[in-house]
């Protein structure tokens, strides 16, 4: 069965997405939607670009308010919704939600955070105006007694594009942007890599030159950074996925405060690659098969040459079929829970 037809039942909809453009996700919804016939409006919900946006988005959200509104309201003017799906939710306000339901009374508002609630704060004020709130982070839904949804992956990661993939002459791989423990850690794998003879692919994103200033100042570590592995500039989706297809192993340095997934650990593991991750829950998934998966820490002594060098075990298609952006937004558009698949 194609994928699409997990969405059979919303064909013809009309969604209002505001969420911020992160990296390829947006574009991954945006194509599953217009593959599977589902109408969507997405707007910036940080209508500033770069890290300047950002910051205001998440500490000066009044500032982004009036514009979001202004723009949603545009779009009100001219169609009616039969969804309101809020990722992140920076620039929710009080009126906006107003705005929308007074012009959508039979419409679904559907909130959900790829990022933990202590870094959500503004949003969790919002949390009862909508129908379903999910949020990747599996601690945060118990806690918050709302659902729990991991990321998603788009059909180019799909297994049965790279199954065939011959050269695998990366080692190792981190591709990801710099935050709390994650250099002390990177320059731990950095270490025991080339103490090993592993080849290591390191690409560290820093946002800004200001937030590279204040990191270099206030982190030893990130002052350890080896050369030539942090960057001003996003590696782009294409060589991002380049580049995974020719890894073993792809490494993760999670935020210590959160325990949902990263993109990396589940773009890896559908895409039948094995992952070094320090995110333990990683293993409370029934699908992912653990011989694909080994945890480690600042304690970490060597580099286990036998997991980097042993085929993934398995089938990855489950995992990717689980993890699919078809199926994430099955069950956001739905208002059911997460249920995965087995083998």
């Amino acid at each position: 069965m194609m994928m699409r037809e997990q969405l059979k039942p919303f064909k013809g909809k009309r969604v209002l997405l505001l969420a911020p453009n992160f990296f390829h996700y947006i574009g991954e919804i945006l194509d599953a939607m217009k593959d599977a016939g589902i109408q969507c409006d997405f707007l910036d919900e940080r209508p500033l670009p770069g890290f300047t946006g950002k910051v205001i988005a998440r500490y000066f959200p009044v500032i982004n308010e009036r514009q979001v509104r202004k723009n949603v309201n545009e779009l009100l003017a001219k169609n009616t919704y039969d969804y309101l799906l809020v990722i992140k939710g920076e620039s929710l306000s009080r009126k906006l939600l107003d705005d929308f339901k007074k012009g959508n009374p039979n419409a679904k508002a559907v909130l959900f955070l790829w990022d933990s609630v202590a870094n959500s704060k503004h949003a969790k004020a919002f949390f009862p105006d909508f129908d379903n709130v999910y949020t990747f982070d599996a601690n945060d839904a118990a806690h918050f007694k709302i659902k729990f949804l991991p990321l998603f992956v788009g059909s180019q990661f799909d297994p049965r594009l790279t199954v065939h993939d011959q050269q695998r002459d990366i080692d190792l791989a981190f591709i990801g942007t710099v935050h709390s423990t994650r250099s002390e850690l990177l320059n731990l794998v950095e270490s025991l890599a080339r103490q090993a003879h592993l080849s290591f692919y390191d690409f560290r994103y820093v946002q800004s030159k200001l937030i590279y200033v204040i990191r270099y100042v206030q982190d030893r570590a990130f002052r350890k950074s080896p050369k030539g592995t942090v960057h001003f500039e996003k590696v782009s989706a294409s060589d991002m996925l380049k580049t995974l297809r020719r890894t073993r192993v792809i490494v993760d340095v999670t935020h210590p405060k959160q325990t949902g997934l990263t993109g990396r650990v589940i773009e890896g593991l559908s895409m039948g690659r094995k992952v070094l991750t320090t995110n333990s829950k990683v293993l409370d998934y029934e699908f992912i098969n653990k011989a694909n998966v080994q945890i480690f820490d600042e304690s970490l002594k060597t580099i286990d040459k036998d997991f980097i060098e042993a085929p993934y075990v398995g089938n990855p298609l489950t995992v990717y079929q689980n993890f699919s952006v078809y199926k994430w937004l099955e069950t956001i558009l739905s208002g059911t829970p997460y249920a995965p698949t087995s083998d």
